[in-house]
């Protein structure tokens, strides 16, 4: 059986192009094709295709609309998004539609095949730049995660922090700052709680996120 696919792009000229690279494989049969957004819906209803192909950018209705509408309607079709934004608030907004995968029209012509045939195995892909941009992007919300939990500490806490980093022990600590072994024990708790810490290796590590010890 072949694998069934559904193409939707306002422009006729790539639905043109994107049909010749998948009719070139006998494992793949183009079913319909699509102007529109509302049309995307409606023949995928129709076809229930193995795989839709969306624009991201269609009119009277977008391609992230029309891909949760689909996956509501047939959700045993596997949607990959066609774009030509390498954004992450496109892929964001992608995946929470239900969509399988992002795919950049200006490297189409590479990625097509692999995508689908990843699709069908139930899994993801992403343009090689779009995975770039996500690994990149998961790096800054975990810098922002620690920033954030960085400042529920209190100026107390970060002194000690920061010489707990820099490898000095609880009794050395208390008497730098002049307080009880107790005192200090104290903060060491509150701050690992704080930042979400179980180890003295990963308060170190989150002091070198932050850039107060190398």
């Amino acid at each position: 059986m072949p694998i069934t696919i559904l193409l939707a792009d306002d422009h006729a000229i790539l639905r043109q192009g994107l049909r010749r690279i998948l009719e070139s494989y006998p494992d793949f049969q183009v079913v319909a094709e699509a102007a529109t957004g509302v049309q995307a819906v409606e023949l995928a209803r129709e076809f229930q295709p193995d795989i839709a192909i969306i624009d991201v950018a269609m009119p009277e209705l977008n391609g992230l609309e029309a891909t949760a509408q689909i996956l509501k309607r047939v959700p045993r079709t596997a949607v990959l998004i066609l774009s030509m934004y390498n954004d992450a608030r496109y892929v964001s907004r992608s995946l929470k539609a239900g969509a399988r995968g992002y795919l950049l029209k200006d490297s189409v012509e590479e990625d097509l095949v692999g995508a689908i045939q990843l699709a069908c195995q139930g899994k993801s892909f992403f343009s090689p730049a779009v995975a770039a941009l996500m690994e990149r992007q998961r790096g800054l919300d975990s810098a922002r995660e620690v920033e954030a939990r960085y400042e529920l500490l209190t100026e107390r806490e970060r002194q000690v922090h920061q010489l707990l980093a820099e490898g000095k022990a609880n009794k050395e600590i208390a008497s730098l700052l002049s307080l009880s072994l107790h005192t200090v024990e104290t903060h060491r708790t509150r701050i690992m709680e704080k930042l979400d810490v179980h180890s003295a290796a990963e308060l170190v590590l989150s002091a070198v996120r932050r850039g107060l010890v190398r």
